[in-house]
């Protein structure tokens, strides 16, 4: 079970072998069995498909890209664990305690993870001179992004104030789970069944939804439309301040660096936003006409209808960005030659991108990441395609007919 060409030590795999034995015979209740006590333990990166680990204590454990598929994970206490890149796909965390755990990039696809538990967490400090210097525990909210929760049963599942920034919740099952505050920007919800959840406060901007999911949120009493911070009114002068950052070499000016912002129906025609980072906001109907966008990161933004015609987006970041509609004719969006490592350039990335019924005919690309992309009816041409990553890109062949 466990992968012995890890980079652990053979003794430390023995000896873990051994606790998960005897774990095992302890859920099972046969003899010689003993809970065992795995925290803040190092698992990261190793093969535990099918372990029982029911109940088990794994409080700071660093689980990063360990094989948890199919693994029995009920009751288990997972605080502040670090459950990054792992596959989690199939596993029983029906009631298990992930507060403050991290769960970016993991795969939970088909999990049950009812009643769990992914509040905010806190983990006792290691350094016994907190309790003289009043230092608080180290806490954190649990982080979901990215993470591919589809078909998973979530009844109950208390994800208050989680983010799940472009997370994957296609036909999950969140009744009655607790969702106020949450995170909701980019994430794909649909097929999801929300009855009886509670969703005051989320945060849904550019979630996917289809029409069975709307009728459930207009049920459930909930505004789609996130109430994000305006700051269209201040766009010109922190624009401005962006171009003094880039002539100044970053001696001046400041960067133009917003999140969960609105910036709807805004015209930055013809401006110099290189480097910027305008990620999770709504920029719907936005006008970027002639803009350079070069290096800029504009991911999980939903920028439904926005106007890129002729804009430079070489080496752009545009992952989980809903451009349904949108117009990039003409634009540019060729890799940019990283300094010191020529052999690796940057490449423009429109991975898991929404670009329903989008114009897409740019004028010069080289290498767009287009994997998982959604081309539905989008208008294309080979400068796009050509070397392009189309890696599950789902598109509408000339015939009409669909294909992935």
């Amino acid at each position: 079970m466990v992968d012995e060409a890890s980079e652990h030590k053979a003794e430390y795999l023995e000896d873990l072998m051994k606790q998960l034995e005897g774990h095992r015979k302890w859920v099972q209740g046969q003899r010689g069995g003993r809970p065992a006590d795995l925290a803040q333990a190092d698992l990261s990166g190793l093969s535990l498909s099918k372990a029982v680990l029911r109940k088990a204590r794994l409080t700071g454990a660093c689980l990063i890209k360990a094989d948890l598929s199919n693994a029995d994970l009920g009751a288990a206490v997972l605080i502040m664990a670090d459950l990054s890149a792992s596959d989690l796909h199939g596993a029983d965390l029906m009631g298990a305690d992930l507060r403050g755990a991290c769960l970016n990039g993991a795969n939970l696809a088909d999990a049950n993870l009812a009643g769990t538990d992914f509040g905010v967490g806190s983990i006792a400090t290691a350094d016994p001179m907190v309790r003289f210097t009043g230092k608080s525990a180290p806490t954190r909210r649990t982080e979901l992004r990215d993470a591919d929760l589809s078909r998973a049963l979530m009844r109950g599942a208390k994800l208050a104030d989680c983010d799940l920034t472009g997370a994957e919740l296609v036909d999950a099952d969140l009744t009655g789970a607790d969702l106020r505050g949450a995170i909701l920007v980019a994430t794909d919800l649909t097929g999801a069944t929300l009855t009886s959840a509670e969703l005051k406060g989320a945060v849904l901007s550019g979630a996917r939804i289809d029409e069975s999911v709307l009728a459930q949120l207009v049920e459930l009493g909930v505004e789609r439309r996130a109430k994000l911070l305006s700051v269209v009114d201040r766009l010109p002068a922190l624009a401005d301040l962006h171009r003094l950052w880039i002539e100044s070499g970053g001696s001046e000016g400041q960067r133009l660096e917003l999140e969960l912002a609105d910036l709807e129906g805004a015209d930055l025609s013809g401006y110099d936003l290189s480097g910027a980072s305008i990620r999770r906001s709504n920029l719907n109907g936005i006008t970027l006409r002639g803009a350079v966008l070069v290096m800029a990161d504009l991911a999980y933004c939903s920028m439904i209808g926005a106007d890129l015609s002729g804009a430079d987006l070489s080496g752009c970041t545009l992952r989980r960005t809903n451009l349904t509609g949108a117009c990039l004719k003409e634009a540019v969006l060729k890799s940019v030659p990283i300094v010191g490592d020529p052999d690796r350039p940057w490449p423009t990335n429109l991975q898991s991108a929404c670009l329903v019924n989008a114009d897409v005919r740019c004028l010069e690309a080289e290498g767009v990441l287009l994997s998982y992309a959604d081309l539905t009816g989008a208008q294309l041409n080979l400068a796009l395609l050509k070397g392009g990553n189309l890696t599950g890109a789902k598109y509408v062949r000339a015939s009409g007919e669909a294909g992935e």
